[in-house]
């Protein structure tokens, strides 16, 4: 049996049920245009609930609707829950989120291209890919949008970001998940193949990216993503709703796999081939849930806690306002002389009968703030933060590096799933900015440059010089920086990682990271980045440098010994091989030469000392006076 529809393998499949109209991959484009507007209408008519849950996590975390975004609707839904009436007075769902946000986006995944055998040259490819991906999200800002990608998933349960095409460079957006749409039973599994992309566009943009379409783009009406009632949000902008629809392909083989570019009211493109067998989008997912597409945010984990909080909240605030001032009490028929009753100083009250009491009550019991404050606690345990990360603070003589990195440790093992999901995410950014360069680069003879930052400049990465076959390499994804963010855990750690002999005193240098070692260390790094410049070219191009008295010789000697022995292991060529012995060669005979220079300055130095201390000298001799025996 097929496991994808438990049809029976071997026999003829049935004709797809499916009603024609909804097919629109198999269509013309005005026909297509059409099939879509219905298929997304369907889908919104039966996906109303989740429109109304992303409605409600964004009032939680920002204490506003989604007003111009999803039309009138958000303030329909506000009128009838309990939950959207009033402004929050204690924002748990925002101070949680932003807590695991800062926590989490700290650290920056760097996805790796790691070669699957091979000789040198596939190694060298694997590395320069590794920076080709690097310069593509240093022109993106990968890592800003990464950031609110993981906000976006916390709130709303998934952080999605487009890569596409724009000015036939690679190009990065982000996307709120209101304006994808995919039918619910195909994505059971998690994995529609068919999806929908609805978004705003200015009128004017679109009559200039799409010239030829002038008299679809100027009949389609006013944008609107989700309904087409007069209730609407009314608005001055000239929008129009614009719709991009993917098919994948049903197989390695199959020619069923379209996208195409949709208005209401007609076509901006042709139906155009999509032979990839993902849809173009990077997505961060907060917590799956056990079926289907779309994942669970904080905001909906939590929320039942930020309601029953705002409650207990409106009972402090009320019982404060009705019994927060003290009471006077005065026997019925006592003559007291009320205008005597003031807030003078001193002032004098005279009675006859019962004097006045003055009672102070308690107007709140202290069971209610007990009970908001462990409500605030149990938000903050459940999706796995101490309060203490939400005030920046630490325990009390936690003070040690090795302390404070052991409790981050501790502190982290809650956010290990997340975290890997979160790595997952840019693995998948950097596959589909692989994927739209190659496209690019197919049109342009296979090259595509892009810019990365180096130390001090940026260097050009051609992908022609960078790109391998899917079969000859794997991907990974490491933190940029594993070690701990604070001065004293990390210098505790490199410590003991030069202790143990991981790393050279040089090494540990670069692992401290800190901006005035940086400083200081800038006239030897640009040594060791020249060395290595030189190397690159021999290995790289076989383009040879000598040496020079004036380089760190010692430093040439032990990066030209590693580069020696990696072309070995890696079959480098046997012409680039014997460039690098050469080199080695003359960096020892300049050693050799320097050593003996110094030798002989050594002796001279003792010479001269010698002659300076002197030698006594014999006495004089004269015939007048007898010598001395």
């Amino acid at each position: 049996m097929d496991h994808k529809d438990f049809y029976e393998r071997g026999k003829p499949r049935p004709e797809s049920d499916l009603p024609p109209d909804k097919r629109w991959w198999t269509m013309e484009p005005e026909e297509a245009s059409r099939s879509i507007t219905s298929v997304l209408e369907t889908l919104k008519d039966y996906q109303r609930q989740r429109l109304a849950q992303y409605i409600l996590s964004a009032r939680l975390y920002g204490n506003l609707p989604l007003m111009g975004l999803l039309g009138f609707s958000a303030s329909k839904l506000a009128a009838s829950q309990n939950a959207l009436r009033s402004r929050l007075t204690y924002n748990v769902v925002q101070s949680v989120i932003d807590t695991a946000q800062s926590k989490m986006v700290k650290n920056k995944p760097k996805p790796y291209f790691l070669s699957s055998g091979g000789n040198y040259r596939i190694h060298r490819k694997a590395k320069l890919l590794n920076r080709f991906i690097e310069g593509a999200f240093y022109e993106n800002r990968a890592y800003d949008e990464g950031a609110e990608a993981f906000r976006q998933g916390a709130v709303f349960g998934d952080g999605i970001t487009h890569v596409f095409e724009k000015n036939g460079r690679v190009a990065h957006e982000p996307v709120l998940p209101f304006e994808l749409w995919i039918d619910e039973v195909e994505a059971t599994y998690g994995k529609p193949r068919q999806l929908h992309r609805v978004k705003n566009v200015d009128r004017e943009v679109l009559l200039a990216l799409y010239p030829k379409k002038a008299d679809v783009i100027l009949k389609a009406g006013l944008s609107d993503l989700e309904d087409t009632s007069n209730h609407s949000y009314k608005n001055v902008s000239d929008m129009v709703t614009v719709r991009q629809s993917w098919h994948l392909p049903s197989g390695p083989k199959a020619k069923d796999g379209k996208t195409i570019v949709t208005v209401d009211g007609g076509a901006l493109t042709e139906m155009l081939p999509w032979e990839h067998d993902v849809f173009p989008f990077a997505r961060f997912k907060w917590s799956p849930r056990l079926w289907g597409y779309w994942s669970q945010g904080i905001a909906e984990q939590i929320q039942n806690i930020q309601l029953q909080v705002n409650e207990l909240l409106a009972v402090i605030q009320r019982s404060l306002h009705l019994g927060g001032a003290y009471k006077i009490f005065l026997e019925m028929g006592s003559k007291v002389v009320k205008e005597a009753i003031n807030n003078e100083i001193g002032g004098i009250v005279y009675y006859r009968g019962a004097k006045p009491e003055y009672v102070v009550p308690q107007s709140v019991d202290p069971v209610i703030f007990q009970e908001v404050n462990q409500q605030i606690q149990r938000a903050y345990e459940q999706v796995g933060i101490s309060t203490m990360n939400a005030t920046g603070q630490k325990p009390v003589g936690l003070n040690s590096g090795k302390a404070m990195r052991e409790f981050d440790d501790i502190a982290a093992d809650r956010f290990l799933t997340p975290g890997q999901r979160y790595q997952t995410y840019y693995l998948d950014l950097a596959r589909l900015d692989l994927m739209v360069a190659r496209d690019i680069a197919s049109r342009h003879g296979g090259h595509y440059k892009v810019r990365t930052p180096s130390k001090g400049f940026l260097e050009g990465i051609d992908l022609a010089d960078a790109d391998l076959s899917e079969e000859e390499y794997s991907m990974q994804c490491f933190p940029i920086s594993s070690l701990p963010s604070d001065p004293a855990g990390r210098l505790q750690t490199v410590q003991e990682y030069v202790q143990a002999g991981f790393y050279t005193p040089r090494q540990a240098k670069k692992l401290l990271d800190f901006p005035d070692l940086e400083s200081v260390d800038s006239g030897q790094q640009a040594a060791e980045d020249y060395l290595c410049k030189v190397l690159d070219e021999i290995t790289d191009e076989g383009k040879y440098t000598p040496p020079e008295p004036s380089d760190d010789l010692a430093l040439a000697d032990e990066l030209v010994a590693e580069r020696y022995q990696e072309g070995k292991l890696h079959g480098l060529d046997e012409e680039k091989l014997a460039l690098l012995l050469l080199f080695r060669a003359q960096v020892q005979e300049l050693q050799d030469a320097a050593q003996q220079e110094q030798q002989m300055k050594q002796m001279q130095a003792q010479q001269e000392a010698q002659v300076q201390q002197g030698v006594p000298q014999a006495p004089p001799v004269s015939d007048l006076m007898p010598q001395a025996t």
